[in-house]
């Protein structure tokens, strides 16, 4: 801006006015220099504010331009994850369907071995039975001939003997002379061989056994083939085969029902449910009709029964064991409410055949499960042995159950076989199909195993017999029972090998009942 001449500047008579003017022009000059320079500085700063914000604003930019990137690069991340994953679990389910077919074809070629290597061992089984039947028949016969030879040897010397003695009074009549007395040659001679006569019968016991147990081991095979005649049966006819199954699913569910209860009338509905079953069998199924001597091991009249009674008798008796064997074998009490189920049912009057119980069908399954109740025994290391002894497989031609398995398994049976034989019918109408000395005969088939033969499997087995029954052992056999009792856990348990668990779990039965129940023997 131009600074206007002064007026007074060409004023040559005042030089004061013109200082003054001068000097009132510079202060005017200073105040625009302030007021220029501090505009300056104030758009100076709005510069500096600007340059800031503008900075600010780019780096803002930048920040959600990484952000963006960032979050598209976790958002490839995931999808590439979810693809993976996808991926996986598809490979996964492709991988475990292919092990559930190889699972699958391993199960049924495993299925297909076992039922070849359980077909050989059946016919091989079946080849053994027939020659040890054949064994036992013919030494049974030999024994059979000997013995008619012995009596009528002892027949003849006592027929000599009477007529010497005859012979001697009618001489005393006659001429008044002594007695002749028998010569020595002339009395029955009776053997001092005690060891060689002990032998022999000894013997003849164990032939009877073994008969015996070939006799129900053919009544199980019979029940095999009675179920696959009545499987025929049910496709001739519409009726039975709407009944039969849910019969039989009826009667094992209902022995599953069974319960140890001190209350009484605890296990009545699963009581009637059967005995309901059976009877409606009875009544409205008369027909087919089977030979009874087919499931009966004694020999009688041929006599037909019916046979959807058969049929479910037999589907009762192979609940009422496989109870024992899983139940009875954890709680051995629980195998008392099972014994009096069963022996009530085959003890019932509408369910004997011409007077005849069924108790057979049930004790073929215990000659299956547990010949050493019989007097069967065998070596518990070898593959016959086992057979021998009733040791179960873990499933049809599989390994063998363990050492603990089996032990339980005789547990159960040992309780659930002195719950079917130790029963009083005292108080009852019917009669004991299956009377208490088949538990003596039982015990003393254990005890009377050879020393050599003896295994953990009879120590197992004849503490499960006594355990809990002692009672009613002593109910029914009085000293006697007593007696055997003391044999059975003191001098029985030497017998075994050096180092049985078994001997030693079998001895301490004595203790137990001196604290228990106050027995001492």
């Amino acid at each position: 801006m131009a600074t206007p001449e002064s007026p007074w500047k060409a004023a040559r008579d005042s030089p004061s006015r013109q200082l003054l003017w001068e000097l009132s022009r510079l202060a005017v000059t200073q105040q625009e220099d302030l007021y220029e320079r501090l505009d300056r500085e104030a758009q100076e700063r709005e510069a500096a504010h600007k340059s800031i914000l503008a900075l600010s604003q780019a780096r803002h930019e930048q920040v959600r331009k990484d952000a963006e990137i960032e979050r598209d690069r976790l958002d490839r991340l995931e999808k590439q994850a979810l693809r993976d994953r996808e991926r996986q679990e598809a490979e996964a389910r492709q991988e475990e369907e292919r092990q559930r077919k190889q699972a699958e074809q391993e199960r049924l070629e495993r299925r297909r071995a076992a039922e070849r290597a359980e077909a050989a061992v059946r016919a091989e089984r079946a080849a053994t039975e027939e020659r040890n039947a054949e064994t036992a028949r013919k030494q049974a016969e030999k024994d059979r001939h000997n013995a008619e030879a012995e009596r009528a040897k002892k027949a003849a010397q006592e027929a000599v003997v009477r007529r010497k003695a005859e012979e001697a009074r009618k001489a005393k009549q006659a001429s008044n002379s002594p007695i002749v007395r028998p010569t020595p040659e002339s009395q029955p001679t009776i053997p001092t061989a005690k060891p060689s006569r002990e032998s022999t019968s000894r013997q003849t016991i164990l032939v009877r056994q073994e008969a015996e147990h070939q006799r129900y081991l053919e009544i199980h095979k019979n029940l095999k083939d009675l179920r696959q005649h009545m499987d025929r049966q049910v496709k001739q006819d519409p009726n039975l085969k709407a009944k039969m199954g849910d019969m039989r699913r009826m009667v094992r569910k209902s022995v599953g029902q069974v319960i140890e209860g001190k209350k009484k009338g605890a296990n009545k509905a699963p009581q009637d449910n059967i005995v309901a079953t059976l009877l409606e069998a009875v009544k409205s199924f008369p027909q087919p009709t089977v030979s009874l001597g087919n499931f009966i091991a004694r020999p009688i009249p041929n006599i037909q029964g019916p046979a959807l009674l058969i049929y479910l008798l037999n589907h009762f008796a192979k609940a009422v064991v496989s109870q024992f064997i899983t139940e009875a074998a954890v709680a051995p009490k629980v195998a008392d409410p099972l014994g009096t189920l069963a022996m009530l049912v085959f003890s019932k009057k509408e369910f004997l055949i011409n007077g005849i119980s069924l108790i057979d069908v049930l004790i073929a399954k215990y000659h299956i499960r547990c010949p050493p109740l019989f007097g069967i025994y065998g070596d518990e290391k070898s593959v016959q042995g086992r057979t021998r002894l009733g040791w179960g497989r873990e499933e049809a031609g599989g390994p063998w159950v363990s050492d603990q398995v089996h032990q339980s398994r005789l547990t159960g049976l040992g309780a659930g076989y002195a719950a079917l034989s130790l029963r009083n019918f005292e108080r009852s109408a019917n009669t004991n199909p299956y009377p208490p000395y088949h538990y003596w005969q039982a015990v003393a088939a254990i005890l009377n195993v050879p020393a050599g033969e003896v295994t953990d499997t009879h120590m197992y087995l004849l503490r499960a017999l006594l355990m809990n029954s002692e009672t009613r052992f002593l109910e029914f056999f009085g000293d006697a029972a007593k007696k055997l009792l003391r044999v059975a856990v003191t001098e029985y348990p030497r017998r075994a090998a050096k180092g049985s668990v078994a001997a030693v779990v079998l001895s301490t039965l004595g203790d137990t009942m001196k604290r228990e129940k106050k027995l001492y023997l």
